[in-house]
């Protein structure tokens, strides 16, 4: 089979958008049971396993379908992490419409952060200082744009790990 640019770019995109769209079914999963979507460890350990099972299967199906079977390490690390940019992009659109759309879920966002820190640095200068900063930079904008980096971030480390795993050669 002829690998070529556009066919992995569209094959890669459709699954990063079903990798995101899977971020964002977990989320309002949440959401609607009433759980807190805002820093929750449960909802982000759901999302790194949706990261890995989707950066897995993406590459394999990839791998297998499109380049009969062999990979490299670096088309299988360069692979995952465009189904991981399109998908943490995804979710980074979802969590500004979120948090655009309802006011009150911002507000809430930002009491968590301000009980983590009270949690963490108590009645100290330094917890005035991110008080502050806090009613200041924090917007939907900021949050999208950390989710991003977050998903991109523990991504990468993951990619690398499992292009490792799914590289296969020329016997």
């Amino acid at each position: 089979m002829k690998k070529t640019t556009s066919e992995f770019l569209l094959y890669n995109s459709i699954f990063g958008l079903f990798v995101g769209g899977s971020y964002i079914v977990a989320s309002l999963v949440f959401f609607w049971s009433g759980k807190n979507i805002s820093l929750n460890p449960q909802l982000n350990n759901i999302i790194l396993m949706l990261t890995i099972a989707g950066i897995f299967l993406g590459v394999k199906k990839f791998r297998d379908d499109h380049l009969e079977g062999i990979i490299s390490y670096g088309k299988s690390f360069s692979t995952g992490i465009y189904i991981l940019t399109i998908a943490s992009f995804l979710y980074a659109l979802y969590i500004f419409i979120f948090y655009t759309s309802d006011p009150d879920l911002m507000e809430r966002f930002k009491k968590v952060m301000l009980s983590i820190l009270k949690q963490v640095y108590g009645n100290t200068p330094l917890y005035e200082t991110f008080e502050k900063s806090i009613q200041s930079f924090l917007y939907p904008a900021s949050i999208a744009v950390g989710e991003f980096l977050n998903k991109l971030f523990f991504g990468i480390i993951l990619t690398l790990f499992l292009a490792g795993i799914l590289r296969k050669r020329v016997s």
